[in-house]
């Protein structure tokens, strides 16, 4: 009398969660767990193999970007941004699985303002954001307003003649 041995075999699956179901030996699965499967082998006994089933599941972020309109366009995850608004790329994450990272995108305003100055010549120079002047002209003054985005601020400046009167 010959006993043949139960034949077993082992089969270890990773799966993200975006290919379920799964199927093995006739079986569909969507939830990670051990299964057997029992069947006859060559050698007429029992034969049980062993799925070890794990899912990894899909990653997500969210990411806020404020933005100045001198950074656009801007480039995000291989996307050309140049409006506010939400973005989304699909990337691979360490598990192997999607990644789905989503962007958020404000973009601030300029800041302007406009300052109108009349003068009269003897008044002159006139000192304005740490320049000086002793001609009429429009000016320009660029700094960092408080979005952190340009802030151009702009001087009329008129110059009035003295009139000098002399009397008879």
């Amino acid at each position: 009398v010959t006993i043949s041995a139960v034949s077993t075999s082992t089969t270890n699956i990773t799966l993200c969660n975006t290919q379920l179901p799964y199927g093995w030996n006739g079986n569909t699965y969507n939830t990670a767990g051990t299964y057997t499967f029992t069947t006859t082998g060559s050698t007429g006994c029992d034969s049980i193999a062993t799925l070890n089933l794990t899912i990894n599941n899909t990653s997500s972020s969210s990411t806020n970007i404020g933005l100045c309109p001198s950074q656009l366009p801007y480039t995000w995850n291989g996307q050309s941004i140049s409006a506010g608004g939400t973005y989304t790329a699909t990337l691979t994450g360490s598990n192997g699985c999607d990644s789905i990272a989503t962007a958020i995108v404000t973009i601030s305003a300029v800041s302007t303002s406009t300052t109108n100055i009349t003068l009269c010549n003897t008044q002159l120079p006139y000192g304005w954001n740490g320049n000086t002047y002793n001609t009429a002209g429009t000016y320009t003054y660029t700094t960092t307003g408080s979005t952190g985005c340009d802030s151009v601020a702009t001087l009329n400046l008129t110059i009035n003649n003295t009139t000098i009167v002399t009397g008879k």
